[in-house]
């Protein structure tokens, strides 16, 4: 691409710029000799219009940084949207500062000189990523790597006032020059400073005027406490390396930190004032006919209240934007992609635990003409309206709220340490509907769903904050939803990559000598079959499952294929019956082919076509109320630290769907 010298610069709005950690894993020593431009020598090309940011990259030393080699997309500010955020930034201090509250901006001065270099570099590590992102990359609601200070950018597409589409970064950078490909990346002219809330998800909330029940409910109930948290200052594993699992592996990193993050669906007033509800006392009303068992007497505080668990069933911990509700055109730079290795009419589902510790389904119903792209929240087909009103609640896509009217046109979803999404229902959870419809199904867990510390690190879907070989370490005191059992357990996650016969594309593997156990979802109480999908080969383990530490059948082991006779797979092409009977002989052995939704790569056949996909029926067992364990311990004898207990998904399937004769032979097979 040619290089050019940018003449003129649009001017727009700005606000709060947070401060946030660094990613400083990032090797400044190599520079390039080059004929082209790196992002440092476009920059200083352009001084006349980057010349305050250059100050800036160069004091919070980052500068270097944009000399070397790498792959980096850097959202430059202009000379005047500096002066401009400078401007503003001194006036909020200043005008705030003899108040009870004065507000604390970093800035506290018009000149660029007085800025401190502690906050240059909170700045500069703002507009950089460590990764590329043309344009023709960005969609969805954020760009899904994060900055150099561990934060997602949002993206926003409006137009101008001449009906040209505008790309926002934030809400209020727009990309006016874009696309300038240099040899280590690509530069992105903006007309404002991005500024990532500073607000936590409560004060992100009551920020928003057409929040004010819900964001009193959650006050009241004690909620907005809970969600303060935003990282983990104990953790101080993040420069460490542990073993690959090859043996001729280079080493793999630790996570670089542990952060925490929530995600709240809420109801804007106006959904409330549609059900007659006004105020906090009519939803206090409400809430005692919604949760008829709960006691109305308890403190609001109480888990036991009924208001508390309404609003705790609004609140997931871990910070989901809505790209990431389900695994729908994921990272596009990761190698795996969704919509080849998921087949397209296969519903994305995800299962989360609530605050509250019940269970919230996610759903892309891709096999439903009428959603196709929705997001909804406990969806069921079959779900009548007339009777179940609160079922299939449409998750708005943050764009699409803000366009829905004027009042919401402020509406910014991500805050320091969560998101923010707005529903067209009220959300309650109905413990009769979500076992007779909405959870009577094959619940599909991927592993990794079940830890959210590997969601809220950017460590889950994600690629470049791995090894080269895409895989992290993950430390035994790491994922709370993790206990581990013995100093040799050695537990990796590995991002997705198209040529495996894995559900989404990743995989958790665990080697050495190792005893480590999963918490399972809170499903209702009832009898269920409890199922591991994994893929065999000969690099394999054999395991003893345990729930509850009680053993759970014989030890398997995982390095057979499907063909072996002790599992008796056959192929349904060389079956007379569509391979009817080779199910019922298979899973009288304790196994099941791989399932109709995806693919074994994404090049070939469906995962059930393929002998090495196999799903292995652990116990059928009745789960009460309350927590359960699913327990792993190495039993081969003959391991040398090398044999890999691979574990991909957990299927979690109810007794009354299985005596299901009314369901089609795909419905069984998905």
């Amino acid at each position: 691409m040619k290089h050019f010298k940018i003449t003129s610069i649009a001017i727009a709005t700005t606000v709060l710029l947070t401060m946030g950690s660094c990613r400083e894993n990032i090797d400044e020593g190599a520079r390039y000799t080059f004929t082209g431009h790196t992002i440092a020598s476009f920059l200083e090309e352009n001084e006349d219009v980057f010349s305050s940011f250059i100050e800036i990259l160069d004091r919070g030393g980052r500068l270097n940084l944009m000399k070397a080699y790498g792959q980096y997309t850097c959202f430059a500010p202009t000379n005047d949207a500096i002066t401009r955020y400078l401007f503003e930034q001194d006036s909020i201090y200043k005008s705030t500062l003899n108040s009870e509250n004065p507000v604390w901006t970093g800035v506290t001065s018009t000149e660029l000189s007085e800025l401190s270099d502690s906050m240059c570099k909170v700045i500069a590590q703002t507009h950089l990523i460590p990764q590329v992102y043309l344009t023709t990359d960005m969609e969805g609601d954020i760009i899904p790597t994060m900055n150099m200070n561990d934060r997602f950018l949002s993206l926003d597409v409006t137009v101008d006032a001449n009906s040209h589409s505008v790309l926002l970064i934030n809400g209020t950078g727009e990309i006016i020059a874009k696309d300038e490909e240099v040899e280590n990346g690509v530069v992105h002219t903006i007309s404002s400073v991005l500024n990532p809330s500073a607000n936590t998800v409560p004060a992100q909330i009551a920020a928003h005027e057409y929040f004010k029940i819900i964001s009193e409910a959650i006050e009241k109930t004690g909620y907005a406490d809970l969600l303060q948290l935003y990282k983990d200052e104990s953790y101080t594993d993040g420069d460490k390396k542990a073993l690959g699992i090859y043996s001729n592996s280079p080493l793999c990193p630790y996570p670089a930190n542990r952060y925490f993050g929530y995600t709240a669906f809420l109801e804007p007033d106006q959904v409330f004032f549609d059900a007659g509800i006004y105020n906090f006392e009519d939803l206090k009303a409400k809430c005692a006919e919604w949760y008829p068992k709960a006691d109305v007497n308890a403190p609001l505080t109480s888990a036991d209240n009924p208001v508390n668990q309404f609003v705790g069933y609004h609140l997931l911990d871990r910070k989901l934007a809505y790209s990431r509700l389900v695994c729908y055109k994921i990272n596009p730079h990761s190698n795996f992609n969704s919509e080849k290795d998921l087949l397209n009419f296969s519903d994305r589902n995800e299962y989360f635990e609530t605050m509250n510790n019940k269970l919230m389904k996610l759903t892309m119903p891709r096999s439903n003409p009428k959603y196709q792209t929705t997001i909804l929240i406990n969806y069921s087909r079959d779900t009548d309206p007339t009777v179940d009103p609160y079922m299939n609640t449409i998750v708005y896509n943050p764009q699409d709220f803000r366009v829905l009217d004027t009042l919401y046109a402020d509406f910014a979803a991500e805050a320091l340490n969560g998101t923010i999404h707005a529903i067209d229902k009220i959300l309650i959870y109905n413990e009769d509907v979500m076992g007779g419809r909405v959870l009577n199904d094959i619940i599909r867990i991927d592993f990794s769903a079940l830890c959210s510390e590997l969601t809220n690190n950017d460590i889950r879907w994600n690629y470049f904050t791995h090894s080269s070989d895409g895989e992290v370490y993950i430390p035994h005191t790491y994922c709370k939803n993790m206990k581990v059992f013995t100093d040799e357990t050695r537990h990796y996650y590995l991002s997705p990559h198209t040529s495996w016969a894995n559900y989404q594309g990743d995989e958790m593997m665990t080697l050495g000598s190792f005893d480590f156990a999963y918490k399972l979802p809170p499903v209702p109480a009832g009898t269920y079959e409890i199922r591991m999908g994994y893929s065999a080969n000969s690099n394999r383990h054999i395991v003893q499952f345990y729930i509850d530490n009680e053993v759970a059948g014989i030890p398997v082991d995982l390095r057979i294929l499907g063909s072996h006779p002790t599992i008796n797979w056959v192929a349904d092409a060389q079956t007379e019956d569509n391979g009817i009977q080779n199910d019922k002989e298979m899973k009288n052995r304790g196994y099941l082919k791989g399932p109709i939704t995806f693919r074994n790569t994404s090049e070939t056949g469906l995962a059930r076509d393929y002998d090495g996909d196999l799903r292995k029926v652990i116990i059928t067992k009745y789960l009460s109320e309350g927590e359960h364990w699913l327990r792993f311990k190495n039993v081969n004898e003959n391991d040398d630290g090398n044999a890999q207990f691979m574990h991909d998904y957990l299927e979690i399937v109810p007794m009354t769907f299985l005596r299901d004769e009314t369901l089609s032979l795909d419905e069984k097979r998905k």
